[in-house]
Parts: C-alpha cells; structure tokens; sequence
C-alpha cells in the first residue's frame, strides 16, 4: 500500500522582549531562496520522546546560533516545496534563552523586529501564521 506522506517541518518564533528573529534564507536556497522567514527546519526520522522539541532546538541552534527554550505549539498549515515534496509546517512560540543571532546554515541575514516590522518583511506565504502570532500576543 502506498501510503501519501507530508515531511514534518518546525519553525520557531523566537520572541525576546517585544521583537522576534527572522532569517533572510540564502539566494542559493531551493526553496524561498531570497526570503525572509523564521527559523526551522526538518524533524529527522527517528523513534524518540520529544522529537519535535530537539528539531526546533536544532535547527535554530544551526540556522542563527541561538539557544531557546519554552516552546508553545499556534499554528499549522501545509505547503508543497519547491522539489515537490508535502510539508506539514508547525510553529512554535519559543523564548530566548541565549547567544547571539548570527546568519549561518543557508542563511544570508537576521534580524530582530517588531511585529509590524515582520509584516512588511514577510511575504503573502506567511499571513495567516503571522495573523495567529498576533492573536497569540494578546493573550
């Protein structure tokens, strides 16, 4: 039986004081080559407790050399890459831990911003994840 499969996809926002990080993605990139987003990456195969915690921690740890901790679960939504492959993206509220944020795995920029800031810097890709972030805030 062949069974459809979505590749798992976490991304953090990470939150220190009123700002958040975003990642200006590398133009050599695949996918979204060019622009900005939030940190994130894969969930790697594996049979593990807490597995989705270790991919954000990861892959923010990889993509802008930062540690977080806290991670609140808002928002899903499902997307198809560039290469063809289903995505199931998660997103994560993260705070701040430590570091300092700094371009690296496949990125070219970072930035801390304000939420309104990431509104204009985020393209149409990312409204209703942004429109949750922002219910999220208020409460």
């Amino acid at each position: 039986m062949d069974i459809p499969l979505h590749v798992v996809f976490v991304e953090a926002w990470v939150k220190h004081g009123d700002k958040i990080l975003l990642a200006k993605r590398s133009s050599k990139d695949d996918q979204a080559a060019g622009f900005w987003a939030l940190p994130g990456g894969k969930v790697e195969s594996g049979v593990q407790s807490g597995i989705i915690e270790d991919a954000l921690k990861r892959e923010v740890a990889e993509e802008v050399g930062l540690e977080i901790s806290n991670p609140r679960y808002f928002f899903s939504r499902a997307f198809v890459r560039s290469s063809g492959h289903h995505v199931v993206a998660l997103s994560f509220l993260v705070d701040y831990s430590s570091g300092e944020a700094r371009a690296l795995d496949d990125q070219e920029e970072v930035r801390w911003v304000t939420v309104e800031e990431a509104e204009s810097l985020l393209d149409g890709h990312w409204k209703e994840t942004l429109a949750a972030f922002k219910e999220l805030l208020k409460h």
